[in-house]
């Protein structure tokens, strides 16, 4: 008859070869993450002001994280980076402001992806540099 013992290290392996463990783990920080955080409203409103580039840098990886199902990770950023739980920017206004070309297959992945390919060309032109005032 199997023990209680072995009937955790069981459970745990299952949970582990299925990766239901990460996920698990994830969610767990990302809760405690969120209950430290929110603790009171001071607290959100001690947040620093994201610039405008990182507005746009953060919906850049909102994307690719919800795309890949990083939910944990999500709720985890969103928060921590200060960005707004409801995105201020759309798809169609983050290509053109990034000067991305859409086209019928990378419209199913992540800006970011595109990004990554079109450096990997060579057709990205540096960022110029913006003045703050």
């Amino acid at each position: 008859m199997a023990s209680v013992e072995d009937l955790k290290d069981a459970l745990r392996e299952n949970l582990d070869r299925s990766g239901k463990l990460r996920s698990l783990k994830a969610q767990l920080r990302a809760d405690v993450y969120n209950a430290l955080h929110n603790a009171s409203e001071a607290d959100q409103k001690a947040l620093p002001q994201v610039s405008n580039e990182n507005l746009l840098i953060n919906e850049l990886i909102r994307e690719y994280l919800v795309y890949n199902s990083y939910r944990g990770t999500v709720s985890v950023f969103l928060p921590e980076s200060g960005q707004p739980a409801v995105r201020p920017f759309d798809r169609a206004f983050l290509a053109s402001h990034l000067n991305v070309p859409e086209g019928p297959n990378s419209a199913q992945l992540p800006l970011l992806y595109s990004l990554v390919e079109l450096a990997a060309k060579g057709q990205t032109q540096p960022p110029q540099a913006k003045t703050h005032q």
